[in-house]
């Protein structure tokens, strides 16, 4: 949601007298200037021209006034009472309603933990706004605590939203960092509650952001002369880089990380700013990547390389130009552990030009009522703000499937519902990649959203081949010095991963003994090494099938064998 959006909703019920608003965003600070600057500029009651106060609770102060600031033209602060011009803003400054003796506090008298949570309720219903002369806004900061504390504290909440209904003027605003929904509210309250989500900024919004911290930074004159030029020489250019580098972040981390940069480098550094937002992302329970390497290291899979090179400009403005209406889903890649679907999963983000955003099913999961909702909900979000994005989830069945006598109180169909509702309407250019070492547990839905589908069976000759050199160049060997053909011969029915531990073994040994690598230490442990074939040779006859049916497609390279030269060839999609 957009600060116009927001401004929109307050409006709307300010017009109609309707009780509640309830944002689901970690950004209070912008929210609550939001809704100061709202009041302020477009909130005024029409007849007097005064502006609503707005009194911001939480539970370790109780409520506390916050206005819009203006200096005279003598220099002397005031709040401003009387509504004010929408370009008067740039003038001003939101902040806390000073007293003589400090910041104007409303505060329950007993001192009790907890006691401001039914101060809270009693306040608002007694406050009266003829007395004022003006309207009020409450905005109650991380309410869903104490929203359903008891029977009698719901019952009391529900006189109060009755009240504001027959008689205006107040209107009240709660704040949760996460997200509402019908587990976190109270039945008896869900039908005087509107539930809004304050977006992340979109592109835009990030652009006003750092344009205006770029012209207050060329002003700090007292850093000298050498720091104010180099941020009046930030160009639109330099500023739309930016833009895209703090996609995903919240307005306040964007602010932080750019002064921090400036006080650190005395100029603004993308990579500086990437590191930062690789942080951020991490404290909400992700890993952000941009992968260095791309398919030279994935050894065969050529049907797999090929669609994903096909669809790589679908993300770009010409795309748009030729006809297309939005933009490619994603990719479900099956096939057993250790089959390389994590090294596709990151060479495809090097070849697309795209962050992974890297996902553990698993830490997804919540154990409480609502909480992986949750958890989704604010992936999906961070997801749609750094567009355009790959959101790699891998084993996503943990998260996702299917699974027998499973009782969550309806958490798995409501996170189910999260993706295939996502992924069905929005088009910022999120790419989600999942993997499946189990399609059993998908649903026919799920599969369906995605225009890729791959099985990555056991690698062919070929293909073994090309995996073999991979893993000898990268630990600096010489390929030429042993026989590939051989140990394509002994390596039949491995997987990638166990070539790659077999090479690894082998190394070992030699080099424990003081001397390079031989084609016999290769081969003894190539021998007794028993392949992913033996140990899953259950899931992958069963995962074929999918193929057979037309669920999935062969990522892998399609061999033709010819039986009067008894040899075999690759025949690729090019």
């Amino acid at each position: 949601m957009s600060n116009n959006e927001l401004e929109n909703e307050l409006s709307m019920m300010i017009r109609a007298s309707l009780p509640c608003l309830a944002v689901s965003s970690p950004e209070t600070r912008d929210i609550v200037h939001d809704i100061v600057n709202y009041a302020a500029t477009t909130g005024s009651h029409g007849e007097t021209n005064r502006v609503p106060r707005v009194l911001v609770w939480r539970v370790s102060n109780g409520f506390e006034e916050y206005a819009v600031h203006v200096d005279d033209a003598d220099g002397e602060e005031r709040v401003i009472v009387d509504g004010i011009s929408e370009v008067d803003l740039p003038m001003t400054e939101v902040k806390r309603v000073m007293g003589p003796n400090g910041p104007i506090v409303y505060s329950a008298a007993d001192d009790f933990p907890g006691a401001n949570v039914p101060f809270a309720i009693d306040f608002m219903t007694n406050y009266d706004t003829d007395e004022e002369g003006r309207n009020v806004i409450f905005v109650l900061r991380d309410w869903q605590r104490f929203i359903d504390a008891n029977a009698e504290h719901v019952d009391r909440q529900l006189s109060l939203f009755e009240n504001i209904i027959l008689g205006g003027e107040k209107t009240v605003v709660l704040l949760c960092p996460s997200r509402w929904n019908g587990e976190n509210i109270p039945v008896e309250l869900n039908s005087h509650i509107r539930l809004i989500k304050y977006d992340l900024p979109d592109k835009d919004n990030r652009m006003a952001i750092i344009k205006e911290e770029r012209n207050n930074l060329s002003k700090a004159t007292a850093m000298g002369d050498a720091f104010v030029q180099a941020f009046k020489n930030v160009t639109e250019t330099d500023i739309e880089s930016y833009a895209d580098a703090c996609a995903g972040m919240t307005r306040q981390q964007i602010i932080d990380t750019l002064i921090m940069c400036a006080a650190t480098h005395f100029k603004w550094d993308i990579d500086f700013v990437l590191d930062e937002k690789r942080k951020a992302v991490e404290q909400a329970g992700f890993t952000l990547i941009r992968p260095s390497a791309g398919f030279e290291n994935i050894g065969g899979l050529t049907p797999l390389k090929r669609w994903v090179h096909l669809i790589s400009r679908r993300f770009t403005n010409a795309a748009k130009e030729y006809g297309f209406i939005r933009n490619i889903r994603g990719l479900l890649m099956a096939g057993v552990p250790g089959c390389g679907k994590t090294a596709v999963a990151k060479a495809m983000a090097n070849e697309m030009n795209m962050n992974i955003l890297m996902v553990e099913a698993q830490n997804l999961k919540g154990s409480l009522v609502g909480e992986s909702e949750a958890k989704v909900h604010r992936l999906l979000e961070i997801a749609k703000a750094a567009a355009p994005l790959i959101v790699f989830v891998d084993e996503a069945e943990k998260l996702l499937g299917k699974s027998e006598g499973l009782h969550d109180g309806g958490a798995h169909d409501a996170v189910l519902g999260q993706f295939l509702t996502f992924m069905q309407e929005d088009d910022s250019g999120v790419f989600f990649v999942f993997t499946a070492n189990n399609m059993n547990k998908f649903s026919p839905e799920l599969v369906d959203r995605f225009e890729g589908r791959f099985f990555i069976d056991l690698p062919e000759p070929e293909e073994r081949a090309e995996i073999i050199k991979i893993h000898l160049r990268l630990r600096s060997q010489d390929v030429d010095k042993y026989d590939i053909d051989d140990l394509v011969k002994k390596t039949a029915k491995f997987s990638g991963r166990n070539i790659e531990d077999g090479i690894e073994e082998a190394m070992t040994v030699s080099f424990s003994e003081d001397r390079p690598l031989e084609m016999q230490d290769l081969l003894d442990v190539f021998k007794v090494l028993v392949p992913t074939s033996k140990t899953k040779k259950e899931e992958i006859e069963h995962m074929r099938t999918f193929v057979e049916n037309g669920t999935m497609r062969k990522a892998n390279n399609v061999v033709v064998r010819d039986s009067s030269q008894k040899k075999s060839r690759i025949r690729s999609f090019d």
